[in-house]
């Protein structure tokens, strides 16, 4: 643990540096915070959190800036979030009423709001289950030979995919033959319906098969993240460099980044902060992230979370994404339960 003196100092070499970029000098210390000491004695203090690995010196000549470690202790032992105003709290849900129940606007809505708010990129998947399941199929003819299956999954994603009919089937046919396969595979992951083996006719069958691909292949894939926020991360000056905002740029290209971020780190119940060094991929590691998942944990669940430059505003990034979290479990449970 720091003495009081020197987590405050901490503290506001902290707040400085977010501020301003700039690495930061006992002089402007006392001179901005009216710190009742001298220049030399915060100089000697800030030499002390030097050697301690809590602060860098990137120049003999310059000010000191926060290392990785000094942010950490700041994130556990200083930070006081910042609440959002009820104001905001009540036009964000407003928000989100407007657009109703479409998971992927509750996404792209979301990311747009964390971004504005932590002015940072912001990283939000479309919640899904951990395994798809089925909630209930359609089934609609499109032209002779050939039937549109409507796969609509428990978390609220909906799939179509085309079916051949060899029989005459008459559209009312077809609704009561979509009702007994749903009753039959309503909530079923790929492998239970596969393993459902009740007396179906060819048609049916082909139906069931439909299903299945239909799941495995949701099982099998990358819940993609919506981004938002890009160009106010790049402006900061970190990325001035034109050999870090390509590299950086050329993980989006790859549609790589999501990837790397480690959601799976974060539990449903709480808010993780990884800086800097913390962050498992080499690429990342000039970064820091605020990241959350949202949902009920045996159920339908997304994440999201702030990307931004170790020198992130984590108060400000953690009060959003920490609001984010609570509010989109609400709306899962209170349109998906």
């Amino acid at each position: 643990m720091l003495t009081e003196r020197r987590a405050r100092i901490l503290q506001l070499v902290i707040r400085e540096y977010v501020d301003s970029a700039v690495p930061v000098g006992s002089e402007t210390l006392v001179r901005r915070y009216g710190l009742r000491v001298s220049p030399a004695t915060i100089r000697h203090e800030m030499v002390s959190l030097e050697d301690e690995g809590y602060l860098m010196q990137p120049h003999t000549s310059a000010g000191r800036i926060p290392s990785d470690k000094g942010y950490r202790y700041y994130v556990e032992s200083l930070m006081k979030e910042e609440e959002l105003p009820d104001e905001t709290q009540r036009t964000i849900r407003h928000q989100f009423y407007q657009v109703g129940g479409s998971l992927e606007e509750w996404a792209r809505l979301s990311a747009a709001i964390i971004a504005r708010w932590a002015g940072n990129l912001a990283l939000v998947t479309a919640p899904h289950a951990p395994r798809a399941h089925l909630r209930w199929l359609e089934l609609v003819e499109m032209r002779p030979g050939v039937v549109l299956l409507v796969a609509v999954l428990r978390d609220g994603r909906v799939h179509q995919q085309t079916v051949p009919v060899t029989a005459d089937l008459s559209q009312e046919e077809m609704t009561l033959i979509a009702q007994r396969l749903s009753g039959l595979l309503g909530g079923l992951s790929a492998a239970q319906a596969q393993r459902k083996a009740p007396d179906l006719t060819p048609f049916e069958e082909e139906v069931r098969q439909a299903v299945v691909r239909i799941l495995e292949a949701q099982d099998a894939s990358y819940a993609p993240a919506y981004l938002e926020g890009l160009r106010a991360m790049l402006s900061q000056p970190e990325f001035a460099q034109p050999a870090t905002m390509l590299g950086f740029l050329e993980l989006l290209d790859e549609q790589s980044l999501p990837r790397l971020i480690p959601f799976h780190q974060a539990d449903p119940g709480g808010v993780v902060v990884i800086i800097g060094q913390e962050n498992p991929q080499d690429a990342m590691r000039q970064c820091s992230l605020v990241v959350a998942r949202y949902g009920q944990p045996s159920g339908v669940t997304g994440a999201l979370g702030v990307l931004g430059p170790t020198r992130l505003s984590y108060d400000r990034a953690t009060s959003i994404v920490r609001y984010m979290r609570v509010l989109l479990s609400e709306l899962l449970s209170l349109y998906y339960d």
